[in-house]
């Protein structure tokens, strides 16, 4: 049989329901509003201005730190670059004899420098051209001081011109009329004319009088006397013994004197005698 019943069913059907507010989730419209303007008033929203200013970053910050370091040692610099403290208020000279020292100060032309902009280049090339001055150095000792060490031309020799016997050191540099002491190298020279301090002499005839001086006593048993510059032949030697020897130019000095050395016991062997020998042509010399 069939019985029925008045229960509701268990599944209720589907309804559409018009719901009048937001449901959770849901986007609300975007909307324009107008406001008033001058009404003095600032406008709602946390209390911000019309102008929105971004806030300071990490890397804004660091930007403006390292910009005041760098003014800050910028005028720190400048104060020491125009600080009389690092001016060139002393100068201390090294190595001078015969040189005074405030001619050397003098010559360096940095007395009162800035001690980061003085030319300690230009300052060495100056003393260079003192012609007592050999070599010169000159270093920045801080905070205001310049050390200037220079080593002065040793006399040499002897350079006799036109009846004036000149002081001169290896390099063929007059030095004075100051005699260099006893056992000197002399050349005479036939040129006319008066030397000034500074002037330089003929290189080749120091050179060949040099190793002459040097050599000559070794190889062929005797001194020499003189060293003379003749001009249009060269050097020319004299030995104790009274022989004369024309070398001409300094080159081969070593050799020369060999062949002289050779030539003299020849001689003497054969009973030969002669009084000078022009050996400027090598290994042909010529007896007289």
């Amino acid at each position: 049989m069939i019985v029925r019943r008045n229960r509701q069913p268990t599944r209720l059907p589907r309804m559409i329901v018009r719901r009048g507010r937001q449901t959770v989730g849901e986007k609300a419209p975007r909307m324009i509003v107008r406001r008033p303007r001058g009404d003095g008033q600032p406008p709602s929203g946390g209390g911000r201005g019309f102008f929105r200013f971004p806030r300071p970053g990490r890397r804004w910050l660091l930007g403006l730190a390292f910009a005041g370091l760098v003014a800050m040692l910028g005028g720190a610099g400048y104060w020491a670059w125009a600080s009389p403290f690092f001016r060139v208020n002393n100068i201390e000279v090294a190595g001078n004899e015969r040189i005074g020292a405030d001619v050397i100060v003098i010559s360096t032309g940095l007395l009162g420098e800035s001690m980061f902009t003085a030319d300690l280049a230009t300052a060495q090339k100056a003393l260079y051209q003192h012609p007592l001055i050999y070599s010169a150095h000159v270093e920045r000792r801080w905070p205001a001081t310049l050390r200037v060490v220079v080593e002065e031309r040793q006399a040499w020799g002897v350079w006799e011109q036109g009846g004036v016997r000149y002081t001169i050191d290896r390099d063929g540099v007059v030095l004075g009329t100051v005699s260099p002491g006893a056992g000197a190298p002399v050349i005479r020279s036939s040129a006319a004319g008066s030397l000034r301090q500074g002037d330089r002499v003929d290189y080749q005839a120091v050179d060949a009088a040099a190793e002459i001086y040097e050599r000559l006593p070794r190889q062929l048993g005797t001194t020499v006397t003189e060293v003379a510059h003749l001009a249009g032949k060269g050097v020319q030697v004299t030995t104790a013994t009274g022989e004369s020897a024309l070398l001409g130019d300094s080159s081969s000095i070593a050799y020369k004197l060999a062949v002289w050395a050779a030539l003299r016991r020849e001689a003497q062997l054969q009973g030969i005698n002669y009084t000078s020998v022009d050996l400027r042509y090598g290994n042909r010399p010529v007896l007289q």
